[in-house]
């Protein structure tokens, strides 16, 4: 048979040809793989990360907040700057800016002793309070969970609380507007 005729379509050995094709499938599949998990996708909320059931009870003392008239203690303060080209923040600005957002908010520190941690800018400051309530994770309906940007008088913020409250309360996720932080807490 001359090799013109044995490469016709009639005279193709079609069942070689499929497991070839099937097989090169399989490979360029693998290869994608191997170089995702090699680095090719990074988690960028694997910092961020929360898991509130592992936080310890809040020290006894006099200061208390309340939150939409809940009592309870503040576990966890998250801040973040808007905009990739704002001042930065450290754990130390943070009371001084509590106290802009709310007078009394920044003695809180002090007194319940939360996790203070401050996040880099985010893409956008209306995804702050998603992002916030999807990375802090807690069981429980005594957890609440406050997150929206924050007047600070010089500069804007994004704020995120989390409160463990004395009793459960069903409030859950809040996201609060920069006006509402006057309306819903409330230090003694």
């Amino acid at each position: 048979m001359p090799v013109a005729e044995a490469l016709t379509l009639n005279n193709l050995p079609w069942p070689y040809v499929a497991v070839g094709v099937g097989a090169l499938v399989v490979l360029v599949v693998l290869v994608r793989l191997a170089r995702r998990r090699a680095g090719g996708h990074r988690d960028l909320e694997a910092g961020l990360r929360e898991d509130l059931d592992e936080y310890p009870p809040a020290p006894p003392g006099a200061a208390r907040l309340l939150v939409n008239g809940v009592p309870g203690r503040l576990r966890l303060v998250v801040v973040a700057p808007t905009g990739k080209l704002s001042d930065p923040i450290t754990p130390d600005d943070v009371p001084e800016l509590l106290d802009r957002v709310h007078l009394g908010l920044g003695r809180l520190v002090e007194a319940d002793k939360p996790r203070v941690k401050v996040w880099p800018p985010p893409l956008s400051s209306a995804g702050f309070g998603p992002t916030f309530h999807r990375v802090v994770r807690g069981s429980g309906k005594r957890w609440v969970k406050l997150a929206g940007p924050a007047r600070t008088g010089r500069r804007p913020v994004l704020l995120g609380l989390v409160v463990w409250t004395d009793n459960a309360s069903g409030l859950g996720d809040v996201v609060v507007e920069p006006t509402e932080w006057g309306e819903l807490l409330h230090v003694f």
